[in-house]
């Protein structure tokens, strides 16, 4: 316990002096240093009552450093991170250590850039190849090889990868897989100017992705000896693909108002854990379709996503070793408290999907609008599975193992429903131009069974408001409040959160989630939360105190579990 407070204690100082000398010394000869810090600690309090248990270590602390040097066309940079005794919520992941786990040189021109070290990347919409960080969600799949763009022509881009996948703080020393692939995209708007100002938008791409993971006689089930017998009496090891290759075409093309985005990915036979170990091909279609004018846009997408979960380990199922790929979320975020535990997480093995939003502007000094308009948001959502039908081999077995798996019509709808959302929000600011607000409507309907592994489907309704007032240039009021109405899973909750701002420097909040619809009577319980924050150049500093409910948390589709906690944190973010 005393080391984990002493460690704390030292890091978090080293890091605001560093930050502190290098603000006083960030120019060094025509090369320039920057980078940016971040400390977020906690103490934790057990509490029975909301499921908090006690941990090992009380206080617990997320940390990192970057620092870039750069000089002209070259930069360098590095980042310490600090995890060795990580918040709860990202130490059940796996996601424990210290050290450089990202250092990188890179150079550029105009017709080239080439990387060495860790990098991030994105090949089109991410369906074959998406590196990338998020650190609310503990997600670092970073490639430590070589990358390089080339720009031949004005409108001609190429791109080239090489690298292993990050394995969170695990050692690069002994992988025996790595990722490889190519991308190129032709922007026909910027090879002829003309196209643009007329309003055309042309743009095609392609890319290929492949990952290598050694397969051997001994090697696969001796790495994993917990793997059912029978995979392995059906499937030697040395019929696993050691190459699993990717390809993917897109476009997009526009004319003034109007826009459409297209990508189709396919992946080449990947038995997996993930997906029983069959050996169909896996394939994406991702199609959007946007028309804008003023006070008025429509936005249309679809999604399917079969047999697509595409990960550096064939073993692997877990966010300790990522995705290779993303299959992209097309429904609407959100950021409401309520709503937050029954976010939609993307199904690359097994998806269908539609979403429309409608955007509408009633226009200015009408009798519904007012003196600054009132806007409308429309959003509908749809995900279902895919449809299934098992081939005959694999009905002949009794298991998919080995086989085909199923085969599966490409537009059709399976039977179960993942997730759906029906929502309308009202933004209207008065004719005193101080208030605002925001009222929402949503029903959800959310497959708990294949998106969280509990039991039946939440159907709820959920009211949302926000409500602002400007009291002066500097001081400001918002008061937020939400209630969502269930009968299934934990039941009704009642949400609100008083926060006042002092521009630009102060802010402090208050709220509180009641869980009044709770069948168990012990569990009716408020989740409250009091937080304040100071904010000075570019460093910020806040403090809270409160509880957070069990649940999950989402970004852009990924998602990861969230224990139930009780304590008091700080949080230190600074750039230089």
């Amino acid at each position: 316990m005393r080391k984990t407070y002493i460690l704390t204690a030292v890091l978090l100082s080293l890091s605001l002096f560093s930050a502190v000398v290098l603000r006083a010394q960030h120019q060094i000869g025509n090369g320039r240093i920057s980078g940016d810090f971040g400390f977020n600690g906690m103490y934790y309090i057990p509490d029975s009552t909301i499921g908090a248990e006690k941990v090992d270590s009380k206080v617990r602390a997320n940390a990192f450093i970057n620092i870039l040097y750069s000089n002209g066309g070259f930069s360098a940079g590095a980042r310490y991170e600090y995890y060795q005794f990580p918040l709860i919520d990202l130490e059940k992941t796996g996601y424990q250590g210290q050290g450089v786990k990202y250092f990188f040189a890179d150079y550029k021109n105009s017709f080239i850039q080439v990387t060495a070290g860790n990098y991030y990347e994105q090949f089109g919409n991410g369906l074959t190849l998406r590196a990338y960080e998020d650190r609310q969600l503990g997600v670092d799949n970073s490639l430590l090889g070589a990358r390089v763009k080339v720009t031949p022509y004005k409108g001609i881009y190429l791109k080239g990868v090489w690298g292993v996948e990050r394995r969170n703080f695990d050692s690069y020393i002994g992988r025996r897989d790595f990722v490889r692939g190519a991308d190129a995209e032709v922007s026909f708007g910027e090879i002829f100017p003309a196209m643009q100002e007329k309003g055309f938008l042309a743009r095609i791409g392609g890319n290929f992705v492949s990952r290598y993971e050694k397969s051997e006689d001994d090697l696969i089930f001796s790495l994993y000896p917990n793997t059912d017998s029978t995979v392995s009496a059906l499937i030697p090891a040395n019929k696993f693909p050691s190459n699993v290759a990717a390809w993917a075409a897109r476009m997009s093309f526009g004319y003034k108002d109007f826009r459409i985005d297209g990508e189709y990915a396919r992946k080449i036979n990947d038995p997996n854990i993930s997906n029983n170990f069959i050996y169909k091909p896996g394939s994406a279609l991702f199609l959007s379709a946007t028309y804008a004018m003023k006070g008025f846009g429509v936005a249309a997408s679809f999604i399917r996503a079969d047999n697509m979960e595409f990960r550096s380990q064939r073993m692997e199922k877990s966010n300790s070793l990522l995705y290779v790929n993303c299959i992209p979320a097309i429904n609407r975020q959100y950021s409401y408290q309520l709503i937050g535990k029954y976010s939609y997480a993307s199904q690359p093995n097994s998806q269908i999907g539609v979403q429309l939003q409608v955007n509408y502007q009633i226009p200015k000094k009408s009798v519904l609008g007012g003196k600054y308009g009132t806007d409308l948001t429309f959003n509908y959502s749809r995900f279902h599975s895919i449809e299934k039908n098992p081939v005959a081999e694999a009905v002949a077995n009794g298991t998919p193992i080995g086989t085909d798996g199923y085969t599966s019509p490409f537009f059709k709808f399976g039977p179960d429903l993942l997730y759906q959302d029906i929502g309308l929000e009202i933004s209207h600011r008065f004719n005193n131009k101080n208030w605002k607000w925001i009222l929402a409507y949503n029903y959800i309907t959310y497959n708990l069974e294949i998106l969280q592994g509990h039991e039946g489907m939440m159907r709820g309704h959920l009211v949302s408001s926000d409500l602002s007032y400007k009291i002066t240039n500097k001081h400001a009021l918002r008061l937020e409040a939400q209630h969502l109405y269930t009968k299934d899973d934990d039941g009704s909750s009642v949400y609100a959160m008083l926060e006042y701002s002092f521009s630009p420097n102060w802010f402090v909040s208050v709220g509180d989630e009641f869980n009044y619809g709770n069948p168990l009577k012990e569990h009716k319980t408020h989740y409250y939360n009091i937080s304040c924050a100071y904010v000075w150049n570019t460093t910020r500093v806040a403090l809270n105190f409160g509880k957070t409910k069990e649940g999950i948390l989402c970004v852009g589709g990924v998602c990861r579990a969230v224990p139930a906690s009780f304590g008091a944190g700080l949080s230190v973010t600074t750039s230089f």
